[in-house]
């Protein structure tokens, strides 16, 4: 899946995270995980391919110049980079009986009508693309929770004071009105 595939699937669901059995299914969650990692590691890629999503009546040209880049440097943003993983498929995507090739393609994107799950995954995708070290460091605590704070700070190369600070739950703004979010970062 790429990273088009991911937010298109993250648009769609409907989940309202009212409480825990509301809440995605779990390859869903793991995929938001991965677009936050795809964010964290380039930021302009992840501002422009949000931005050519939730934009998609822009013209190449034109998301260029509201991104401040040049046509090239957006055509390299936009090309596809698989995100999947074995284990976050589905096992009908597995049997074959919900191939990628069924899925949309494309879908018109309406501020007005995007779902809780697109909002969080975008609200996480934007604190990981504008603190990707922190973010590292909080993937990488809760994918190895045996590892100590001086163990993630030596393999990150920074203090375990930073660590610690980093461990803190960050504050996520919660945006009133979508359409309004900033593109740039």
């Amino acid at each position: 899946m790429t990273q088009f595939d991911v937010m298109r699937e993250l648009y769609n669901d409907r989940s309202s995270w009212i409480d825990i059995k509301h809440y995605p299914s779990t390859v869903v969650c793991r995929r938001m995980l991965r677009l936050a990692d795809f964010a964290a590691a380039d930021p302009a890629r992840w501002s422009s391919c949000r931005m050519a999503f939730e934009v998609s009546e822009l013209s190449r040209p034109e998301l260029a110049v509201a991104r401040g880049i040049s046509v090239r440097t957006l055509q390299r943003h936009l090309a596809q980079q698989e995100l999947g993983d074995a284990g976050d498929f589905t096992e009908t995507e597995l049997d074959g009986e919900s191939p990628e090739a069924l899925r949309p393609l494309s879908i018109r994107f309406d501020a007005g009508n995007v779902s809780q799950t697109y909002r969080n995954s975008a609200a996480l995708c934007t604190f990981a693309a504008s603190q990707p070290e922190r973010w590292r460091v909080i993937r990488l605590a809760y994918e190895c929770p045996e590892l100590s704070q001086a163990e993630i700070a030596a393999i990150h190369g920074i203090s375990q004071t930073t660590v610690c600070r980093y461990l803190q739950p960050p504050q996520l703004q919660k945006d009133e009105e979508f359409h309004d979010i900033a593109f740039i970062i």
